[in-house]
């Protein structure tokens, strides 16, 4: 949806709803955001595919704000158009996705990495055989990873130097070949806990919120701390461990975000970039995922 018709919609079906500020999100990957008066979020779906997603999002939230996170988290109201889901709407988070922050006022707080930790605990503990009535399945799967290999050395192999191919090689081929060994019990993930969906309220000078819960799946926990990694690097991820309390040890997860997850992030950015024809700054993306990938090592 465009912002004009968004913003027609809720003129339509909140006619007392009074306007005075309007912000407009249109270029996200999975949805559309309308934000009026920072007070209410209207997220439209780009897809039924992702309707779908947004149900099942909505369900796991329901069962996390009852275990009251320290972080707060969106309660859904839904939004029909002749009876079929159009999307839904929320209270504002108050505060700024940790993308436009300066990574230093992260560290800076060690309320950050306790409010995470605490919200990944109480989200890889919800019990999956309550959410039997979604369409929550593993994405992460095998051939999953196999798929997008096969695409980075298709799409992105050509652009790079020998060396740095030979490091993205032996990244994946380790991984992959471990995978069906791989032993760790499946959690609910967030599939998407990256700066842009973490929210930071500069007054209170910490982490508020945790949106976006289009990409939650059934999945390997370790995943969810992929982000960290990738932007705030290795002390503030052991920090958000030092608070995490799951199923699994957490060096045996961490090990696994340090050799591939918390290395695979890069992948996906490329990807989209080159598909859409975005400028790459490729020596700092490449020369970052170097450093990591010595520290896996």
């Amino acid at each position: 949806m465009t912002g004009d018709e968004m913003l027609d919609f809720v003129k339509n079906n909140f006619p007392n709803l009074k306007i005075d500020k309007v912000k407009v999100n249109t270029q996200g990957w999975d949805n559309s955001i309308l934000i009026l008066n920072n007070e209410i979020v209207f997220r439209f779906p780009k897809s039924d595919e992702l309707c779908k997603k947004i149900i099942d999002g909505g369900k796991i939230l329901e069962i996390l704000k009852s275990e009251e996170p320290i972080l707060q988290v969106p309660h859904y109201e839904y939004l029909h158009k002749d009876s079929a889901l159009l999307g839904v709407y929320y209270s504002f988070l108050e505060g700024t996705p940790l993308i436009e922050i300066p990574k230093q006022n992260l560290k800076e707080n060690p309320l950050n990495a306790k409010g995470i930790g605490d919200f990944l605990t109480k989200l890889h503990k919800i019990d999956i055989s309550k959410l039997s009535d979604t369409n929550l399945t593993t994405i992460h799967t095998l051939k999953y990873w196999e798929s997008l290999y096969l695409n980075v050395k298709r799409e992105v192999f050509p652009f790079l130097k020998q060396q740095q191919r030979k490091e993205i090689d032996e990244v994946f081929n380790n991984f992959i070949s471990s995978f069906p060994k791989l032993t760790y019990k499946k959690t609910v993930i967030h599939g998407d806990l990256t700066t842009s969906n973490i929210i930071y309220n500069e007054d209170k000078g910490s982490v508020y919120g945790i949106i976006d819960f289009t990409d939650a799946q059934i999945g390997d926990p370790a995943f969810d701390f992929a982000g960290l990694y990738w932007d705030f690097g290795l002390d503030f991820t052991k920090d958000v461990f030092h608070w995490y309390k799951g199923n699994e040890s957490s060096e045996s997860l961490l090990k696994r975000v340090r050799t591939f997850y918390g290395l695979q992030p890069v992948f996906h950015e490329l990807l989209y970039a080159i598909k859409n024809n975005l400028p790459i700054n490729w020596n700092g993306v490449l020369k970052k995922f170097s450093a990591l990938y010595q520290l896996s090592k």
